[in-house]
């Protein structure tokens, strides 16, 4: 299978926040939207739609850095998932930013005793079954853990990896905010 990726109109931005991340996304991992627009507006945000023929089967949100490329959000429409979309529009995703080093995701971390460990262990396997291999370490945005991953269109380079995620959020927010709620490396994967 295959899906095209075609850029979001802040209108069906909206609607499709609305319709589809909001139910998909809790609260504490979901950027409120104004923030997304704002981002979008900034230029180095993609809000990309994903189409197979002209149906839309899923959303993938982008953030730009110089070498580096964050998944920020991917998200498989209603009714589309289990079929290969996800990965289909992982493949699209890694075609169109093949000029950059890699594709870096922030997948909730599977933290043990949690009410959600199952789905939290779904989804980082999908990541992984997609290409994308870990970087070793964890991060804390805004109280939430991460896995961090990595899908490689060069030599793998965790290092430069991290230093990119984390001006990605310097360069974003305020000084004290970041002190105060971005953790990046929160810790390593092996001091879990």
């Amino acid at each position: 299978m295959t899906v095209e990726l075609r850029p979001l109109s802040r209108r069906m931005l909206r609607a499709l926040y609305r319709w589809e991340m909001i139910p998909a996304f809790p609260a504490s991992e979901r950027r409120p939207l104004p923030n997304l627009l704002r981002m979008c507006r900034r230029g180095d945000y993609d809000a990309l739609a994903s189409f197979r023929g002209e149906e839309l089967v899923g959303l993938a949100l982008m953030w730009r850095g110089s070498a580096f490329v964050l998944l920020d959000y991917l998200l498989v429409c209603r009714g589309k998932q289990n079929g290969g979309v996800g990965q289909a529009i992982v493949a699209a995703l890694r075609e169109r930013y093949a000029a950059f080093r890699a594709i870096l995701a922030e997948v909730e971390a599977p933290l043990p005793g949690g009410s959600e460990r199952e789905e939290q262990l779904r989804r980082l396997s999908f990541y992984r079954r997609c290409g994308f291999a870990s970087l070793g370490y964890r991060v804390s945005l805004f109280g939430v853990v991460y896995t961090m991953l990595g899908l490689w269109n060069d030599v793998p380079r965790p290092d430069a990896a991290m230093d990119a995620h984390r001006a990605l959020y310097r360069a974003q927010l305020p000084p004290a905010m970041f002190r105060r709620f971005v953790h990046i490396p929160h810790e390593t994967e092996g001091t879990r």
